[in-house]
């Protein structure tokens, strides 16, 4: 229970922290849509787990400074040794919203703080059939997530970010609310930028070359 006060704690921290911050220019403007890919390698802090988890996202801007977020999360199969020496295949998905706060913009790069909390589910496959009822603890998972990055742009829709979030993951199937994660996960990543002007714009021009080469038949 003290991390989950102490997430919601960072989850208001970092929407807050930055309402006074000093107007600069800014990379993004309402409108805009991020779509992204990632590799995020889980380093725990404790007696969890580390894996590589592929995370793709797709954020709207609301404004040019804050962005609304939602971010899918795959841990493909791999063979995980758990807290009890068990060895076991583990797989796990879900998805993240969160809510995106850019505190920081200069020239091509930008600071951000992101939380959220999302849901997902978890499978676990015993190596050793004597371990089997370690797969009854396959099912839902509460996750929470808060951190920073920064974002550098470096050509005119594409963008590299680099992230920082820490993560805490909970397996609430199994009526024990047992942790499955709890560390901090560095985020490298690539996100293609548009803005839905942009999307107007190459219908109406559509439109327009449909109606030049109808007028010329």
């Amino acid at each position: 229970m003290k991390t989950i006060k102490l997430f919601v704690l960072l989850m208001i921290t970092s929407l807050v922290a930055t309402t006074n911050a000093q107007e600069s220019e800014t990379l993004y403007e309402a409108g805009d849509i991020k779509m992204g890919i990632a590799a995020v390698p889980l380093l725990d802090l404790s007696n969890g787990y580390s894996g590589i988890v592929a995370k793709p996202s797709l954020s709207f801007y609301v404004s040019d400074r804050f962005a609304i977020n939602t971010s899918a999360f795959i841990l493909l199969p791999q063979d995980i040794e758990q807290e009890n020496g068990i060895d076991s295949e583990v797989q796990a998905y879900g998805f993240i919203p969160s809510f995106r706060k850019h505190a920081i913009n200069s020239g091509k790069f930008s600071f951000y703080l992101e939380s959220g909390v999302g849901i997902g589910a978890i499978r676990y496959k015993a190596n050793d059939p004597a371990d089997a009822a370690i797969e009854d603890n396959s099912g839902g998972l509460l996750l929470f997530s808060a951190g920073a990055g920064i974002n550098y742009k470096f050509a005119k829709c594409l963008e590299l970010e680099f992230g920082v979030p820490y993560m805490y993951g909970l397996n609430i199937t199994n009526g024990d609310d047992t942790k499955l994660f709890s560390g901090v996960a560095f985020n490298f990543g690539m996100n293609f930028v548009f803005n839905t002007k942009d999307i107007k714009k190459m219908k109406q021009k559509h439109r327009e070359r449909l109606k030049e080469k109808w007028d010329k038949e």
